[in-house]
């Protein structure tokens, strides 16, 4: 007994479906495990920010949450120079893993 020809078209739009499911969540796995840690002060890692412990931290830095977020507008105001923040900060250790991970502008 042969199948009806609509039953053969729905398998066959069915496994493509199946196949277009398939690929989509192969490639969402493979982009999410490309996703890099998100660099954090003290952390661990490739992207960790670092900031010597010799110094201790400005008053313009507190709440730190609040100057992570804020800094561009600061220094870019003109109220803090990018040269004043390399007395404390080393570049490629405490700017540039942040700088890199949002993709701005890296410090030279």
């Amino acid at each position: 007994m042969k199948s009806p020809s609509y039953f053969r078209l729905g398998l066959k739009t069915m496994n493509r479906f199946l196949l277009l499911i398939l690929l989509i969540a192969l490639a969402s796995a493979l982009t999410i495990a490309c996703v890099p840690e998100k660099p954090v002060k003290d952390g661990s890692g490739e992207l960790a920010v670092t900031i010597s412990r010799e110094f201790t931290s400005p008053v313009t830095h507190s709440p730190i949450d609040w100057w992570q977020t804020h800094h561009p507008n600061v220094v870019n105001s003109g109220d803090i120079k990018e040269k004043d923040c390399l007395y404390c900060h080393n570049a490629e250790r405490s700017c540039n893993n942040c700088h890199g991970y949002v993709g701005v502008r890296r410090i030279k």
